[in-house]
């Protein structure tokens, strides 16, 4: 796990820009901090911070050559399957260095090319480059655990893991903020791939890879992409033993370390089914850690307890109280070089900065929830919403008076416009009272076009729409916590095996719409392991509307409530006063707003710039 950077020059010029890639470099120490490497031509430079976690000898250096000098490679993330990738090289007569995975992306790139994309089965951000076609190859892994950002303008590309390293290039001094993509963070809290918040500059998406030449020449591909509709063939105790089988052999490919290793355990389903099979294949007991709000409906510590004494964990909670706050806050826009406003990166810190103190890489059971209707009430809700409205007079009169209409949570003219409710957090009459010159959303955003009532497509849409809309946003949160705090976190319910296993399954074996509850697959195979596992869906939180009354008050009132606009968009005054006036009253709660406005207040006086196009 690690940080890389590099640059490719259209002009011949690479070795001018040294000193600039050297900068680079070191604004992700932080993810790296057990080497550093740099390599270059007159085409490319490559730069990489490594943090040593497989072959922790020299021979893991990166950026890595092949013997003759002519490929190089730096890679962030880990090849879980490098095991059978390598043994298959070897038997075509590679002969390897390293015990690694590194190498062997490097020696599947050069025979395989970006076929060898297909191959991999792990979280990584790379770029491979051939110096004798001068051309480089950017890859992000199926479905971007790992950041890639590049830039590109006449006299060249730039590229790094960090949207500050993109921002440090002299290339993007003349890159404008996008208003479209601000419009996307104000609605959503992120700015998806491929979008990025300034012009000429773009987030490579999930599955995706970009190759271009010294001469400019480009070309794109995909090696993944999930299904937006795939028709399952399994369903009921064949789907839980696939499910269970797919896991199961993840956890086994995720706990190769040649570094301490632990687990983070929270009260719900995924993060311990997790942690009792890393448990059960290394036969020995593991750290687990778990934060404490000390607020009821956000602490998860009581549940994990029981979890850690029913697998047999040794677990450490960690109580995040509220003389910290303002400290995580300033931690979070250290983290974070992009605008970004899922507050439960607050909470990932504190535990992120306690498990480093004891071991290097992280379990964690992200990605249930997306991939097996784990959100069962925005779930259960919206199916209930396609089964009514699928009379065809009801649904043409709906959609006559919502189409004069612009309402959030009143009237919907498609089951997207509905979804798009759950996933904007905030009222669209409050967000538009905010913000009465609201940017719009870039125009070939397509995500929530959807108008089809079918149940069992409807499911489906909602699972694709949570892989692509929802869980980049998780997989943010946890990169830039973590690593901040230079520890890798894997997530083998990400794996490409649970992946597409999870594709196959029906709707209806996950989610049970009458009781709301969701992922029925992994907790089938959760109750092997333990007595009794909860129903409550709580999330990774903090009482973010209570810290608005107490110690962030004051910072919101200060970088929000006393100034006109923030990154160029006109702030509605007497509307956002009157709000914070309710909220101190406690007559309202608008503490997710309030953080979205205080995160873009905060990027922009840290990496912002004033002008917008």
């Amino acid at each position: 796990m690690c940080g890389i950077a590099g640059l490719l020059s259209f002009e011949a010029d690479a070795a001018r820009w040294r000193a600039t890639i050297d900068r680079s470099i070191a604004l992700v120490a932080r993810r790296g901090p057990d080497d550093v490497g740099a390599w270059g031509d007159d085409a490319c430079l490559l730069g990489f911070r490594r943090l040593a976690v497989l072959d922790l000898t020299p021979a893991g250096h990166q950026p890595m050559l092949d013997p003759s000098g002519r490929f190089a490679l730096v890679c962030n993330g880990e090849i879980y399957n490098f095991r059978e990738l390598r043994a298959e090289l070897r038997r075509d007569g590679v002969c390897f260095r390293s015990t690694g995975d590194a190498e062997v992306a490097l020696h599947a790139l050069i025979r395989w090319g970006p076929d060898a994309l297909r191959r991999f089965d792990g979280m990584f951000a790379l770029a491979f480059y051939d110096s004798a076609s001068r051309r480089l190859l950017l890859a992000r892994d199926h479905v971007g655990m790992k950041p890639l950002y590049y830039l590109r303008v006449a006299r060249g590309l730039v590229f790094g893991s960090q949207y500050d390293q993109i921002l440090a290039h002299p290339w993007a001094r003349a890159s404008a903020l996008r208003r479209d993509a601000l419009g996307l963070f104000l609605r959503f809290d992120q700015i998806p791939a491929p979008y990025a918040v300034h012009d000429d500059a773009a987030m490579l998406e999930p599955g995706a890879w970009l190759a271009v030449d010294a001469a400019g020449r480009t070309e794109r591909g995909r090696f993944h992409d999930f299904p937006r509709d795939r028709e399952p063939d399994l369903r009921g105790d064949d789907a839980l033993e696939a499910v269970e089988s797919a896991v199961a052999a993840a956890v086994r490919r995720h706990v190769v370390s040649d570094v301490p290793l632990g687990t983070f355990l929270s009260g719900g389903v995924d993060s311990p089914l997790v942690a009792a099979l890393a448990r059960e294949t290394l036969g020995t007991s593991i750290p687990a850690f778990t934060l404490a709000t000390g607020d009821p409906a956000t602490d998860e510590s009581t549940d994990a307890a029981a979890y850690a004494r029913a697998i047999g964990l040794a677990h450490t909670v960690r109580r995040i109280d509220d003389g910290e706050v303002l400290a995580l806050v300033t931690e979070a826009h250290d983290a974070c070089a992009e605008p970004f406003a899922d507050y439960s990166i607050l909470p990932t810190l504190a535990i992120s900065r306690l498990a480093r103190e004891r071991v290097t890489v992280m379990l964690s059971g992200d990605g249930g929830d997306e991939l097996f209707w784990g959100y069962a009430d925005r779930s259960a809700s919206v199916l209930r919403i396609a089964r009514h409205f699928r009379e065809p007079r009801l649904l043409r009169a709906v959609r006559h008076v919502a189409s004069a209409r612009d309402d959030w949570g009143l009237l919907h003219r498609t089951i997207g416009d509905v979804y798009c409710t759950h996933h904007g957090s905030v009222r669209r009459r409050t967000l538009r009272a905010a913000l009465p010159e609201l940017p719009p959303l870039p125009d070939d955003y397509t995500a929530f076009d959807y108008d089809d009532w079918d149940e069992g497509r409807t499911a489906r849409w909602m699972r694709w729409l949570e892989v692509r809309m929802h869980l980049p946003r998780i997989l943010m949160k946890v990169d830039r916590a973590s690593m901040h705090h230079a520890l890798e976190v894997r997530m083998p319910l990400l794996d490409r095996e649970v992946v597409d296993v999870a594709s196959r399954v029906d709707w209806a074996t996950c989610l049970d719409a009458s009781s709301g509850i969701g992922k029925r697959p992994l907790r089938h195979a959760l109750a092997r392991h333990v007595p009794h596992q909860t129903t409550a869906k709580r999330g990774f939180t903090v009482p973010i509307d209570a810290w608005f009354r107490g110690p962030l008050r004051a910072l919101f009132e200060d970088a929000v409530l006393g100034r006109a606009e923030i990154c160029g968009v006109p702030l509605g005054r007497r509307a956002l006063r009157a709000m914070h006036g309710e909220h101190q009253r406690g007559a309202a709660s608008h503490g997710w707003l309030f953080w979205r406005l205080l995160s873009l207040a905060l990027w922009a006086e840290r990496h912002g710039r004033p002008t917008t196009t």
